[in-house]
């Protein structure tokens, strides 16, 4: 027999009972009686949710908090112990209440109903439901507060582990006075263990060609743990800008180091306001929140302190009003600050200052690139050292400012960029260089985003001195430009885009208008529409200038498929057609191809035809990726382009190939045989996982959550039973492995004859994982492991009698018709 006893109003409890419980004396505790069997189960300890109430509620609780293990004990309801559970959206003790609720042991409950855990706390419980409570005040709840920065752990990647990130390319062109080809090989592989990592970068040009050359750029130790950067080596300038601006060095190499504590280990979350918004609730509810009368945005909570997740609040400092709702009425009201300032650093925190020093030996070139009189001096090895420091600070909706001081050769250089949010609306920003050679430089912008969408303006500006030393080019340009969205005001009215450029040292002026808008947009098309005109006037000349026109329809149907028809005028009066074709792929190798082709309507013709046409494709497959194109143009020349990328990483003995070029990353072993697939969710992202092997390249610095599932576009059933999650810390070079336990299974259905033929009737029949049994037409149905596809008859005098089903190519289900099995000797030791 058996007894079902309700607790908590929510969970079951089943109690198998023997023959003995079914008869022992019931126990009477306060003013209930409690059976027998249910008494002894007490007595032998029973685990019960937990669940949290505020004591100025009465309503049943049914948010779990922990979970408690009850008995009995002398006719009394004791507490063994209790386990405080971690759940996602749930209130939070404070640590003081946390830690003192986690050593209560053996504590009986005064009058079998209650228990003082601490002065903000006790415990409630109710015989008659067997519904047990935490009933605190606000003060034993704390915050449930999203950290501002996180800190990367240590590496999960124990051994000596390599990623190769590979870029072929090659093309040919073919003119009608000759042809020429070219190719090139980039490399970048990266060696590690832990956090320590090695990285070379170069190139390999004219690959099998006799003036074939290759270029080693950068080849660098490096260790970014903990919030501190150290790498030294041979650099390249970008190398060595953790914060630094090296702007004033013409490329170059750098033989030396670069320690500070701006690296990529500690992230700053710039999605949250700088101060957090913390509510209570007295019970489950809800928080809205306001922003000058306007709904912004409405949040679910269980009872306690939480913070309102503001990532999606529109940046800038502003005042908001929440309202707590609780069973629809507002039970409190209150007014607070939203401050997301945009220039939020993501190494130090907000009002900490970011620093690093760097030094060694500087190949770079000296050019002069003076008007009118341009010099290569050639390559100079000199010394170079500097320091930089960034600091953000909470003015207005944020500011931004950093400085670097730095000298090599006989020059000493400062570069300060200051960047200030006004507010969500309005952004400036400044960088300055100045040297001891009379060389300066300057560049500011502004730019101003119209609220509600209406539009946006922005400016720019560059000046520039060239001084006696410095490689650098002189500047003198300006652009500004505006958009106004049409829509806003008229339906289906676009946007338009008006801008000036003006390049005062080359005496070059541009000016754009460009406008766009969807016509239709439905079910089975969208139409759109762009159009626009440019007007050229070169090296300051008085004339009207030059301009150009085109206008184009856009047509954007089911399946991934975009077409344009368009036509334009040049310069120069002719007039010419465009066509252009897309489409993308969602399964097969290839992902897309395309096709475009022109045609002169009018004007003058100068080549040879009057037509051109490109073709396209790119194709993503397991192990790499790459683009194809061929160009046929108006001068009856042919360009044909490839390229390809990819990366090989191995750790110990496993190795791995990926599509995609990361410099980590995870090898899952699956063993999958034949052509099932499984499904790899890391971070929220999926992968297919096909083969024994799969290497899934991922960016460094950063922590990863591994699940292993079920494909959902792929027939097959896998049973994960062991390593379905992982949770690593990759840094630059680290290759985890990973293999889980999988099961591929396949639901068999057939009918088995013994080897007589005769059928084999209500017969019990095993296999690796389970057991069914034969109805009276000798038929079946059982679940298979496809690396163990062997079935074991058992017949009621004890005979053993087994079948192996060719499980190759099954996939999800198989019907196996007539099956014959043989007897055996002694059952088959598995």
């Amino acid at each position: 027999m058996s007894f079902k006893y309700l607790v908590g109003g929510s969970v079951f409890l089943s109690l198998a009972l023997t023959p003995g419980f079914a008869h022992s004396a019931p126990v009477k505790i306060g003013n209930y009686v409690i059976p027998g069997a249910f008494a002894r189960s007490l007595e032998q300890g029973m685990t019960v949710p937990v669940f949290i109430r505020y004591q100025e509620t009465d309503e049943k609780s049914q948010q779990k908090i922990a979970d408690a293990v009850i008995s009995l004990v002398d006719g009394n309801i004791t507490v063994k112990s209790i386990m405080v559970s971690d759940l996602p959206n749930n209130a939070v003790l404070s640590d003081k209440t946390r830690a003192m609720v986690e050593k209560i042991g053996d504590v009986k409950f005064v009058d079998n109903t209650s228990i003082a855990l601490t002065p903000e706390a006790r415990l409630q419980l109710n015989v008659s439901s067997f519904h047990l409570e935490m009933i605190v005040s606000r003060d034993a709840l704390t915050e449930a507060v999203v950290a501002r920065s996180t800190l990367l752990g240590p590496s999960s990647v124990d051994r000596l582990s390599n990623v190769l990130n590979y870029n072929f390319g090659t093309y040919y062109n073919d003119y009608q006075n000759g042809s020429s080809s070219r190719s090139y090989l980039t490399l970048d592989n990266t060696t590690s263990l832990r956090e320590h990592h090695f990285n070379i970068n170069g190139s390999v040009y004219g690959i099998g060609e006799s003036n074939g050359s290759s270029k080693v750029y950068r080849a660098m130790y490096e260790r970014d743990y903990e919030g501190y950067r150290l790498a030294l080596g041979m650099l390249d300038t970008w190398n060595v800008q953790s914060i630094a601006s090296l702007n004033a060095l013409n490329g170059g190499k750098i033989y030396g180091a670069s320690f500070g504590n701006k690296g990529s280990t500690v992230v700053e979350n710039t999605s949250l306001s700088l101060t957090p918004i913390t509510v209570f609730l007295p019970a489950a509810g809800e928080v809205h929140v306001f922003r000058d009368g306007r709904l912004l945005s409405v949040q679910n909570f269980n009872m306690g302190s939480y913070e309102i997740d503001t990532s999606r609040f529109p940046y800038g400092v502003y005042d908001v009003t929440v309202d707590i709702v609780v069973n629809g009425r507002t039970v409190n009201t209150r007014v607070s600050r939203v401050n997301k300032i945009f220039a939020r650093q993501q190494a130090a925190g907000l009002d900490e200052v970011s620093w690093q020093v760097f030094g060694g030996s500087l190949d770079y070139d000296r050019v002069s690139y003076k008007r009118n009189h341009y010099r290569d001096l050639g390559s100079e090895q000199t010394w170079i050292a500097g320091g930089a420091g960034s600091l953000t600070l909470a003015i207005l909706s944020g500011l931004s400012m950093k400085s670097t001081v730095y000298g090599f050769d006989s020059n000493a250089v400062n570069e300060t960029d200051l960047t200030l949010n006004v507010n969500e609306y309005v952004s400036v920003a400044t960088q300055t260089l100045v040297a001891n050679d009379g060389s300066w430089r300057n560049v500011s912008n502004v730019n101003l985003n119209a609220p509600g969408g209406f539009g946006s303006i922005w400016a720019s500006r560059e000046d520039s001195k060239i001084g006696d030393r410095l490689p650098v080019q002189e500047r003198d340009n300006y652009s500004i430009g505006g958009t106004i969205n049409l829509g806003s005001f008229i339906p289906h009215g676009g946007s338009l885009t008006v801008s000036q450029t003006e390049n005062r040292y080359s005496g070059n002026k541009y000016r754009n208008l460009d406008y766009s808008t969807t016509l239709y947009a439905g079910r089975y098309a969208t139409v759109g529409l762009r159009a626009g005109v440019q007007r050229y006037y070169y090296n300051n000349t008085n004339d009207d200038g030059r301009q150009e026109r085109y206008v184009s329809l856009d047509l954007s149907l089911p399946l991934a498929t975009w077409l344009s028809l368009g036509a334009s005028r040049d310069r120069y009066g002719a007039t010419q057609g465009n066509i252009s074709a897309r489409k993308q792929f969602e399964d097969g190798p290839i992902t897309s191809a395309g096709i475009s082709a022109s045609t002169r309507m009018s004007g003058e013709q100068n080549y040879g035809n009057n037509y051109s046409v490109n073709g396209n494709m790119s194709y993503d497959t397991k192990y790499n990726a790459g683009t194809v194109s061929v160009t046929r143009s108006g001068d009856n020349s042919t360009n044909m382009n490839f390229s390809s990328q990819g990366s090989v990483a191995w750790a110990g003995g496993d190795f791995g190939l990926s599509k995609e070029r990361q410099r980590s990353g995870i090898i899952v072993k699956t063993g999958l045989a034949g052509d099932g697939k499984l499904a790899a969710k890391v971070n929220n992202r999926n992968y297919v996982l096909s083969g024994k092997s799969n290497f899934i390249a991922l960016p460094p610095y950063a922590q990863y959550k591994l699940e292993i599932m079920n494909d959902r576009n792929s027939e097959d059933s896998f049973d994960i039973v062991s390593g379905r999650k992982q949770s690593l810390n990759l840094y630059p070079g680290n290759v985890g492995v990973v293999e889980p336990e999988v099961k591929s299974m396949v639901t068999v259905f057939g009918r088995v004859r013994y080897p007589d033929g005769e059928l084999a009737t209500n017969t019990d029949i095993h296999n690796h994982i389970g057991k069914t049994r034969t109805d009276a037409k000798g038929e079946f149905a059982i679940d298979i492991d496809k690396k163990f596809p062997v079935i074991t008859l058992v017949s009621a005098n004890g005979n053993i009698c087994e079948a192996d089903l060719d499980l190759e190519k099954a996939r999800g289900a198989a019907w196996v018709g007539d099956v014959k099995c043989a007897l055996q000797s002694t059952m088959a030791q598995r």
